[in-house]
């Protein structure tokens, strides 16, 4: 007599079914972990974007007017906003042109003056905004620092009465400001809210004794399943992104101790 036992047909379909649901687990276990990885580095690109761009353009600026043989010859010599093909535009982004002597010879030498600015992706990237150095003195070299940084923010604080230190308002608060019109005139930045008001103050641009920089980056790929509707304050200006990217504000302030603070 043959003994011999096989599944029947309810208990093959129960260890499919189980089959199945553990199978589903582990796909949607490892899915997840996988978009973890991905956001994981989204966010590590974007900050270490931020980082490497941030602590280039404080080395630079905080050489500015470096002048070891008092030519005066050197310092800030344009603020003006512009648009991401260079060109003046109070609906541009912040920019900033300045010299220091790098030589030391009480001359402005071709790769002594440098731009920081945003590009438009047709230029270099396609597709992406970048952040550059620009030396427009030597054969208009432009040097990429950053891709993907698609906000920078520039203010300044002065001082006016040469007293050595920044003017500050009534509250005794240090005075931020941009020429956010381009009228050579300054306006007032809130730099909590992003606001400007104009102050009918002429800009002196050797009064300077600091700025302060903001850097907004953006993750190298998107997230379908995320959409950032945060508004971020950038100096003057106020971004709010509403897209599947993911998105870091770096802000810092470099004191111009060459410029006579």
């Amino acid at each position: 007599m043959d003994n011999t036992r096989g599944f029947t047909l309810i208990e093959v379909l129960i260890a499919m079914f189980v089959s199945l649901v553990i199978m589903g687990g582990a796909y949607m276990f490892f899915n997840n972990q996988q978009r973890q990885t991905t956001i994981q580095t989204n966010v590590s690109d974007a900050q270490q974007t931020l980082r490497a761009a941030m602590d280039f353009m404080s080395r630079d600026i905080r050489m500015i007017g470096y002048d070891p043989t008092n030519s005066d010859n050197f310092g800030i010599t344009d603020i003006k906003f512009r648009d991401l093909d260079d060109s003046t535009s109070t609906t541009g982004n912040s920019f900033i042109r300045f010299t220091w002597d790098k030589i030391e010879d009480g001359v402005v030498a071709n790769d002594e003056t440098i731009d920081f600015g945003l590009v438009d992706s047709a230029t270099i990237t396609p597709g992406i905004t970048d952040l550059y150095l620009r030396l427009p003195n030597d054969t208009n070299t432009r040097d990429v620092l950053s891709a993907n940084i698609i906000s920078l923010g520039l203010a300044y604080a002065y001082d006016n009465d040469n007293n050595g230190e920044l003017d500050t308002d009534g509250a005794g608060d240090i005075i931020w400001a941009v020429d956010k019109d381009n009228d050579d005139d300054w306006d007032s930045l809130n730099t909590t809210t992003g606001v400007t008001a104009e102050t009918g103050t002429p800009i002196d641009e050797s009064t300077i004794r600091a700025v302060r920089i903001w850097l907004l980056s953006q993750s190298l790929s998107p997230d379908p399943k995320y959409t950032d509707t945060n508004t971020y304050i950038v100096g003057s200006h106020i971004i709010t992104p509403n897209d599947n990217f993911r998105h870091r504000l770096q802000e810092r302030t470099v004191l111009c101790r060459n410029m006579g603070l």
